[in-house]
């Protein structure tokens, strides 16, 4: 495969695992989004909303919560611009795909985790009409918004980007 790069023409690498992310990127992205509905499936099917099952007391419960907003519930009733948020995350992890030098395995990663995790917020949407969220730490009076699995991916994904530009391991593009 060709591809101009800086007024040139320059043959791109080739994955010989596949174009996406050579062996971990639709691993990472498809397990994830697996474990996501399940633990999803497992709540709504034995949880009501508002339920808190302490799991560590005073520290860690599930809480089935229903959000309609973007990330830690913020926009409440806006379906149609989280849908849309979703939707430009995937684009995104596409970008991420096809423009990243993916002989770096923590880039497949990556872009699995916020790919899987777009995915699986964007299914409950389409299927719900709402995220299911369900994890929930507090202490004391300061509680943290409730989230998913989905939400934990994208966060750590996009978290350790953040730390691989701010330690110079830099995005290297494929030309």
């Amino acid at each position: 495969m060709w591809a101009v790069c800086r007024g040139g023409f320059v043959r791109e690498f080739e994955l010989r695992e596949g174009k996406l992310g050579g062996g971990w990127f639709l691993p990472v992205g498809l397990v994830l989004v697996a474990v996501d509905q399940m633990a999803k499936l497992l709540v709504e099917g034995r949880m009501r909303v508002g339920l808190e099952v302490p799991i560590l007391p005073g520290f860690f419960s599930l809480t089935r919560v229903h959000n309609t907003g973007v990330a830690f519930g913020m926009a409440q009733g806006n379906n149609l611009l989280t849908g849309f948020l979703a939707l430009l995350i995937l684009i995104f992890a596409g970008w991420m795909a096809r423009t990243w030098d993916w002989r770096e395995r923590w880039i497949q990663v990556v872009a699995g985790l916020v790919a899987g995790g777009a995915v699986g917020n964007l299914i409950d949407r389409v299927r719900l009409g709402y995220v299911l969220d369900f994890l929930d730490f507090h202490y004391g009076a300061w509680s943290w918004p409730a989230f998913n699995v989905a939400d934990a991916a994208i966060s750590v994904g996009v978290g350790y980007l953040f730390l691989g530009w701010m330690t110079g391991r830099s995005v290297e593009k494929k030309c």
